[in-house]
């Protein structure tokens, strides 16, 4: 214990006691403890009071000088008699109570022999030093005691041994007075410990009666002392049949036989555990000494129920049992979940293994699962695919020059950020030979862990068939601009044909035009027969049923047109362009100029604006 001498010595008393001393004796002293306090202070001389310790500067050198004598006695000094800056003597000792350094007592402000000539003019020359009144500090000077060293030696041993003495006695009272405190203390704690254990068991029954858990409590006579209104309603037994009794052994079970609790409290070994309930019940988790379990009751309820119960010993202040608690929880609807999970996921598996595509599951990028149909992809067993990442069996460069690496890290960073992704893959088969798949990388979790599920499908069939249609569309198109090209030679030959079939029927039609009809009109106006006149309507007739049966023209609208303009005006009519015309009647473009000349004049469309294509099919309708 740190002591303080403040605290075990009557400071008022020890005061009184130091002042009569002074004036007995005319020694100054002052105790000081360890944290630079004043205790006790008794006939400081005027010379310090009043000069030393008032100017600033030299009070300065006082404190100095305090400090540096504690620090000497705390270092293990038994006695300092020195003299301090100003020149006066003092005595310094430290007071140990019970070997415990406390404080440090001081006896001095003395001189050992009478003032000579040199010492007054030291003292007069600090007057002048700090600015001291020179005749008021003589004065002082004057007042100043002078006592023998041995004489202080001896004071400053008595008043140590007295000052030690009368803390001894304070340290007596105190350790007395902390004695009888602290069995009133524990007195105390004890009655509040005890009221508070009664409240404690009255609490704790009505925490066991009010708790939603089933519990009950036996004793070590194996009786019921507890039976809790939840287990109550559990086994349908109210607790007034059961209370003082040992039926709980045959609540849970077609014969009386005994629980967990009932083992604990008879100390029975895990051999008897072992026998009542075999392989269905373990340490407890979160009960020192106890024991859990679960199992099925088919005698409770409807249809039986899952039950886990937990199991522990009561113990008094010796180690002995003095009984036990057993807890009960329905837990029928968790097991059905849990059976129905079990069976889920048993669905989920058979479809995982199943799955015509290859599935893996990867956290950080490394495999943790993949499917059946994944190792046929890759050939590779399972222990050979798990723990590995997909860099393992890809190329250190995609088809497209990427690196592998950087590839899956940026797949993995959109996956994560912005949702599915689907892209292709280039992979390496255990035999060294490349396939390209189809990824649908996906994020998910698993105990708030975040995960990738990817859904891998080969497509390298695909691709090669992919490759062979663009091939034989290559082929097809090459065809077509072939067919393409014939296509426009032939419409080119049928072109002229038309052509050459329209310049035929407009010879024809010019001939006729110019070397029949008129000698058939000439001849009608001659005198001639009724029969001969009958056999030229009958010639005019047959030549106007074959000039109708040639295709439509405009030839009967410019009579006076040239074979070459007939056949000129009619590719105008269609839309031919003047080059157009020039390439089909293998004429140059100034020809075919000079003939659209000509017709616009026959036809009376000089200076006009009249479109020729217009105008020509404008006749023909």
């Amino acid at each position: 214990m740190d002591l303080i001498l403040g605290q075990i010595i009557n400071v008022d008393r020890l005061q009184g006691l130091f002042d009569s001393f002074y004036s007995a004796v005319g020694i100054s002293t002052a105790i000081i403890d360890k944290d630079g306090t004043i205790l006790v202070s008794s006939g400081w001389q005027r010379i310090c009071s009043d000069f030393h310790r008032k100017h600033p500067d030299s009070a300065k050198q006082c404190i100095q000088s305090n400090c540096q004598t504690h620090q000497d006695l705390a270092n293990g000094r038994q006695q300092l008699v020195y003299r301090c800056p100003h020149g006066l003597i003092d005595a310094a000792t430290p007071i140990v109570i019970d070997g415990q350094y406390m404080a440090d007592l001081y006896a001095g402000q003395i001189l050992f022999e009478p003032l000579t000539p040199q010492t007054i003019a030291d003292f007069k020359h600090r007057a002048g030093q700090w600015g001291y009144d020179e005749d008021a500090y003589l004065q002082a000077l004057d007042e100043v005691p002078i006592v023998s060293k041995a004489r202080v030696t001896l004071t400053l041993e008595y008043l140590k041994q007295f000052a030690e003495m009368i803390g001894e006695v304070g340290l007596s009272r105190l350790r007395q007075n902390q004695s009888e405190a602290a069995m009133a203390s524990a007195h105390a704690a004890l009655k509040q410990e005890v009221a508070q254990r009664e409240q404690d068991a009255q609490q704790l029954a009505k925490i066991l009666s009010g708790s939603p858990i089933p519990t009950f409590v036996i004793d070590a006579t194996g009786m019921v002392i507890h039976w809790n209104r939840a287990c109550e309603i559990l086994t349908g037994v109210p607790a007034s049949e059961v209370i003082g009794t040992d039926r709980h052994r045959s609540v849970f079970y077609s014969q009386t036989r005994d629980l967990l609790a009932d083992i604990l409290v008879k100390s029975g070994g895990m051999g008897q555990l072992t026998r009542l309930y075999g392989n269905k019940f373990r340490s407890a988790r979160h009960t020192a000494n106890g024991f859990e379990g679960e199992d099925f009751f088919p005698h409770l309820g409807e249809n039986g129920k899952w039950l886990f119960f937990t199991a522990a010993p009561f113990k008094d202040g010796d180690d002995s049992i003095t009984g036990a608690i057993e807890t009960i929880q329905d837990v029928t609807a968790h097991k059905i979940a849990e059976q129905e999970i079990l069976s889920s996921e048993a669905r989920y598996r058979q479809l995982f293994e199943s799955a015509h595509d290859a599935i893996f599951i990867l956290k950080d990028i490394v495999l943790i699962d993949c499917n059946q149909r994944a190792l046929d992809l890759f050939g590779r067993s399972r222990n050979e695919m798990i723990g590995k990442t997909p860099l393992d069996y890809s190329p250190e460069q995609q088809t497209d020059g990427v690196l592998s690496v950087d590839a899956i890290q940026k797949k993995e960073t959109l996956v994560m950020q912005s949702g599915p992704q689907f892209f292709e893959w280039r992979f390496i088969h255990k035999n060294g030979s490349p396939f390209d798949v189809e990824v649908s990388l996906n994020r998910f979790e698993i105990a708030d862990t975040p995960h990738l599920l990817a859904i891998v499908r080969d497509i390298t069939d695909r691709k090669q068939m992919t490759q062979m249609l663009q091939e034989r569309k290559r082929e097809l198109d090459e065809k077509s601009r072939y067919l393409e090209r014939v296509n426009q030679a032939l419409k080119a030959s049928l072109d002229h044909r038309e052509v050459e079939k329209r310049a035929i029927e407009e010879n024809i039609l010019v001939n006729l035009k110019r070397f029949v009809f008129p000698y058939l009109e000439d001849m009608g106006k001659c005198t001639i027969s009724v029969e001969a006149r009958a056999y030229l309507n009958i010639i005019e007739t047959n030549l106007n049923d074959i000039v109708s049966q040639f295709s439509e023209t405009i030839f009967a609208k410019y009579l006076d047109f040239t074979p070459t303009e007939v056949r000129v005006a009619d590719l105008i009519r269609k839309g031919r362009n003047t080059k157009e015309i020039a390439n089909l009647l293998a004429l140059s473009p100034s020809s075919i100029q000079w003939h659209r000349k000509n017709i616009r004049e026959k036809l009376g469309l000089t200076h006009k604006k009249t479109n020729l294509y217009t105008y020509l099919n404008s006749l023909s309708r």
